[in-house]
């Protein structure tokens, strides 16, 4: 007997939730790949009569995100502590390498069902299904493939509504996760080849050419200003940063990685007054961000690691301020957090002594 697929496997799963409640949750910031994965998965799970939400914690702050959510109409629910979780039966995880959530103490009675990423695995997923494939560009090209082998229950079909929905969010996923597919693998090309006469093209083109922000070209402007340069490294720190236009970090970290000379960036600031939030981003093919941001930052109490690689060109990093966020004057608490954030990453790249030097200039 032939080995089941990994679809299959994940079809055995379901069957045995039927008719339950389950909870997708989102970790992190919703982005185009964990947002059309959740979408996916609650598409395979409505076969089976499984009720899903979509559940998120942080606020969908990147302009082509918020576009994708309303262009598509797609029913996402930020979380919010008066929430009844006990009618669920299960929770699924997508896109994420981490199971400890904002509400993992009130998940401490409900399941784990399934568990499906392409990034680094930080150690074994405890669920009925896991599905981590380290070789994908993406969690969209993963959940593609199941979609692709869906052929006995709703097939996607080019004229159906939601269908041309899920499959424009998909691709969009992708693309997104790979950089206009420069960093897709065969996965993904498959599953392009399956959901481009299904998708939506233009309205792909919309959701991908929405306009910047004022505040998000002032973020980036601000990198540009205050920008480190180091042989072919930069690192830039934005300041503090509202948690609307968080997303602003990645984006200014991408446009500095642009500069000639440059294969290697770091851009962080303070979100919210509540956390360090940094973008690593790399075209070094010695450099592995994942690697890179662990040995920097290291782990919580807990083992729990501040900072990781998504892919093998980008990573990030999210440090709480704790008791410091409560510190009155935001100039000391600034120049505290950007003197300690550039000591790591000055370590990392074996320039520590010039940092000293760089003080000393800067108290004359």
């Amino acid at each position: 007997m032939a080995p089941k697929s990994k679809y299959q496997e994940l079809c055995g799963v379901l069957e045995r939730h039927k008719g339950e409640k389950m909870l997708i949750l989102l970790d992190g910031y919703p982005d185009p790949d964990n947002i059309a994965s959740a979408m996916a998965h609650q598409f395979l799970c409505n076969q089976y009569g499984i009720e899903c939400k979509i559940v998120h914690f942080q606020e969908i702050s990147h302009q082509e995100n918020r576009a994708l959510v309303k262009r598509l109409g797609i029913n996402l629910l930020p979380y919010k502590d008066d929430m009844d979780l006990t009618e669920y039966q299960g929770y699924a995880l997508l896109d994420t390498q981490r199971t400890k959530l904002p509400i993992s103490d009130k998940l401490r009675h409900i399941p784990l069902v399934t568990f499906v990423d392409h990034h680094k695995a930080l150690g074994e997923a405890k669920a009925e299904f896991v599905d981590i494939r380290e070789e994908a560009g993406s969690t969209c090209a993963i959940y593609t493939e199941y979609l692709r082998e869906n052929t006995h229950r709703n097939p996607l079909k080019s004229g159906n509504p939601e269908h041309i929905q899920l499959a424009t969010a998909l691709l969009y996923g992708m693309r997104a996760d790979t950089q206009d597919l420069l960093y897709a693998t065969p996965l993904e090309y498959e599953a392009c080849a399956f959901l481009c006469g299904i998708a939506d093209i233009d309205l792909l083109k919309v959701i991908a050419t929405q306009s910047m922000a004022p505040q998000t070209m002032d973020i980036i402007q601000r990198a540009l200003e205050r920008k480190k340069i180091k042989d072919n490294f930069i690192i830039a720190d934005v300041g503090f940063v509202d948690e609307d236009y968080r997303d602003s970090i990645p984006q200014a970290a991408d446009f500095l990685l642009c500069r000639d000379g440059t294969d290697t960036v770091l851009v962080y600031g303070i979100v919210n007054e509540e956390v360090v939030d940094g973008s690593f981003r790399t075209s070094s093919n010695l450099i592995d961000p994942d690697k890179f941001l662990k040995k920097a930052f290291g782990t919580d109490k807990e083992g729990n690691y501040y900072g990781g690689g998504n892919t093998k060109d980008k990573g990030g990093f999210q440090i709480p301020l704790g008791f410091f966020a409560h510190y009155d004057d935001k100039e000391v608490l600034h120049k505290m957090v950007k003197e300690k954030i550039e000591e790591k990453f000055y370590e990392r790249i074996g320039r520590r002594g010039e940092q000293k030097e760089e003080r000393e200039e800067e108290t004359k």
